[in-house]
């Protein structure tokens, strides 16, 4: 790299570094709200119980009630909310990290009922101002909310000039032709904007309105802000009141989340030591250096973003270590098979770093899209999963092309002679004829895995069914892992410590005279005999006292699993399209890459079905973290099958396959080991609640690694085998013919 160009490099990474700072510090911000936000698992954050104002609601209406308020939270910007119902007819909201500002306008949006209603006034009213009429100085609606196609906020137009603030609205295609009757009908009358009863506006129509109108007498732009909100989520079916706010603490429970920290803490510094053993002092430091840039750019664009960091987020950011540490150990792999033929280091760095510049960018673009349809198609803590990914995504690749080989151009000017000290160098291995047996076997495993759990169903968390959740009033001393402790000691067969969402609980109207307030959510449906019994068994172990105990409904719904699985196979027809166009005419490495997805997702949830782990949100975080994983894997090989079939002339395809796995094996071995240094050390040090998510990954890592070795390779050179017999066959055929 030439002296302008690292200079140009230099300010460049400079400036990034500068403003990632400034994101993360905002020294503009004037509230006290921490710059970095964290989910209702790490965090905890606002509980509001609404309940519905009739006594037996409709159970369609009560869903269709949630589904607005879920709406209206996502739209309103509130990162990864819990929303369930409660019993016959309450709703429970949990917010993450609210201001107190924001609290107060989410409470307004979530109970507002927003049935809107377009009437006309009555010609004796016509003179009166809006905001003193009522039911006597209007006529029956004559169109409701369901006219809307779309609401936004926006400013009074006029020349030059800029009015005041108002809701400009859309007409449904199929209402247009009807509502510009109605408004041509009646023009010079004044047609009144009634919102839950309060009339908000009375203008008078001055001509047809068929596609497009506005509403006035807005306070501020927030206020139109928050009337377009409600209207674009639609009305609720049903009225209802706030009952009862408290502060709630994290669901994971803090004794998880501080295990979970000193797990992490332990994990990066064991990532940190490995790459400074492998690699020497100037590769690994410089390696070491990229890991925490990616970081920093990562924390510094979620809090930029507003967004939340979550466990499912956390998985993440593992793919993400996982991503930037595998893009510079291919490129360093490269450099050192470079300078082992002889080349100066600087040239081994030129040539290192071009040549993989291609896998590095494949194998992240296939995550990146694997990302985008699952932010498209999901909501909740599957979109939180997918933002933190492709924020990560880029960050790597941002480290891994312009960082790292800036540090090292840089530095390399002054140490001439680095020291590798690791050199995994394996040749001569024939993995392709060791293949069938392996593939015979695990293949198997994955179908009799993916059958069985068809058949069968998995053990799912009341993240997915719902269940009971109970509040009770404890001693002042009890802890989250006493709680965890008297649930095992009850030997309820199908409810565990580890599986339960215990939460600390502020709230004022409650007199606790000094004692702990606790929410204890398990997997216990409302019908079962268990749980009559569990509630009240649990106070007593605890020498507690049982508040309330209502059954919850799931915190994910059917529409989001639907969503979450449209996506998955989104996902994977975009990877399919990528990968055969990228590897073009070797397109069957597309197929083998999905397939051995599927494989691999296949073990990964057998595991979990015969350990008895019960399937949580971060456990599906994990799952996803496989898919990204084994494509990573797959592409890296595939890659340099694509690069040695156009350098490698002398050898038959099957030998150019195992060429390029001997080639990419140290890179395997490396990016495997540390990703699952942090795993271990989540296994080791990171409590029972967080084993079901590690142990996925470590299974996930693990079959993820050999699958690309010894079922995608293999698979490619089978079909590039038939499809040549297939054309000996068609020539033999067509030169009989011609005979």
């Amino acid at each position: 790299m030439k002296r302008q160009n690292l200079a140009f490099t230099g300010s460049f990474v400079l400036l990034v570094l500068l403003l990632a700072l400034a994101y993360l510090w905002q020294p503009w911000k004037t509230s006290d709200e921490p710059n970095l936000r964290l989910g209702l698992d790490l965090q905890g954050g606002l509980r509001v119980v609404l309940q519905a104002q009739e006594q037996d609601p409709l159970p369609e209406d009560l869903q269709a009630a949630r589904r607005v308020i879920e709406n209206r939270v996502n739209e309103f910007g509130v990162s990864e909310p819990l929303i369930q119902t409660s019993g016959d007819r309450r709703i429970v909201v949990e917010l993450p990290g609210l201001s107190s500002e924001d609290q107060d306008r989410a409470l307004d949006l979530i109970g507002q009922q927003a049935v809107l209603e377009f009437r006309l006034v009555r010609p004796v009213a016509a003179g009166r101002l809006a905001e003193t009429m009522g039911e006597a100085e209007l006529e029956p609606a004559s169109f409701t909310g369901e006219v809307l196609q779309d609401a936004r906020a926006d400013f009074v137009q006029g020349g030059a000039a800029i009015g005041g603030p108002v809701v400009v609205f859309d007409i449904r295609n199929q209402f247009a032709g009807e509502f510009g009757r109605f408004t041509g009908n009646n023009i010079g009358r004044r047609m009144a904007i009634v919102l839950d009863g309060n009339v908000i506006s009375a203008p008078q129509i001055n001509g047809r309105i068929s596609n497009t109108g506005q509403i006035d007498g807005m306070a501020d732009l927030e206020e139109a802000s928050d009337l377009a909100l409600v209207l674009r989520s639609g009305s609720l079916p049903i009225s209802l009141e706030v009952q009862e706010i408290r502060a709630i603490g994290p669901t994971l429970g803090q004794d998880s989340i501080r295990a979970g920290t000193q797990a992490g803490l332990i994990g990066a510094g064991l990532v940190i030591l490995a790459v400074l053993a492998y690699y020497g002092p100037l590769f690994g430091g410089v390696l070491a250096v990229g890991l925490f840039f990616a970081m920093l750019i990562i924390f510094a664009t979620l809090a930029g973003l507003g967004a939340a960091l979550t466990l499912p987020g956390l998985a993440g950011l593992v793919l993400t270590i996982g991503a930037a540490v595998d893009g510079n150990v291919i490129s360093f792999e490269r450099i050192k098979e470079e300078m082992h033929e002889g080349r100066s280091l600087r040239l081994a760095m030129r040539n290192g770093f071009q040549n993989s510049l291609s896998a590095i960018i494949d194998a992240n673009v296939t995550t990146l899209l694997a990302a985008a349809a699952l932010y498209q198609y999901t909501s909740g803590p599957v979109r939180g999963f997918a933002v933190t990914l492709a924020i990560g995504i880029i960050a790597a690749v941002f480290v891994n092309t312009v960082v790292v080989p800036f540090l090292l151009n840089v530095l390399t000017l002054r140490f001439k002679k680095p020291r590798f000290i690791g050199n995994i160098h394996i040749t001569g291995f024939t993995f392709v004829k060791r293949a069938p047996i392996i593939i015979a076997v695990s293949g198997g495993l994955a179908i009799i895995a993916l059958l069985s759990i068809a058949i069968g169903g998995l053990k799912l968390s009341t993240d997915f069914t719902g269940g009971t959740n109970a509040l009770y009033q404890l001693p002042p001393t009890t802890t989250v892992s006493d709680v965890r402790n008297a649930i095992d000691g009850l030997n309820v067969s199908t409810i565990t410590g580890s599986s339960a969402t215990i939460q600390e609980v502020q709230d004022d109207t409650i007199s606790t005279q000094g004692d702990m307030v606790m929410s204890v959510r398990v997997g216990i449906s409302e019908d079962s005999e268990v749980g009559s019994n569990f509630a009240t068994d649990l106070a007593e172990a605890l020498n507690g006292s049982l508040l309330q105990a209502d059954f919850v409904g799931p915190a994910v719904g059917a529409d989001l699993r639907g969503a979450a699985i449209s996506a998955v196979l989104v996902a994977l027809g975009l990877i399919l399209v990528y990968i055969g166009w990228r590897f073009w005419p070797n397109w069957v490495i597309a197929l083998a890459a999905i397939a051995a997805v599927l494989h691999d997702v296949g073990i990964v949830l057998g595991a979990v079905e015969i350990t008895g782990t019960t399937f949580t949100i971060p456990v599906l975080a994990a799952l996803l973290f496989v898919v990204g994983y084994s494509l990573n894997d797959s592409i890296i090989i595939s890659d340099r099958i694509r690069e040695n079939l156009r350098k490698v002339r002398n050898l038959s395809y099957e030998e150019v396959v195992d060429l390029s796995i001997n080639q990419t094996l140290s890179r395997t071995i490396v990016t495997s080991g540390t990703t699952l240094l942090p795993v271990l050390a989540l296994i080791a040090f990171g409590g029972s609640v967080l084993r079901g998510f590690s142990g996925a990954l470590l299974v996930g890592i693990a079959v993820g690694t050999y699958s690309s070795i010894f079922m995608l390779a293999p698979a490619v050179v089978w079909f590039k085998t038939r499809q040549r017999e297939w054309q000996k066959q068609r020539k033999s055929t067509s030169k009989r013919t011609t005979a």
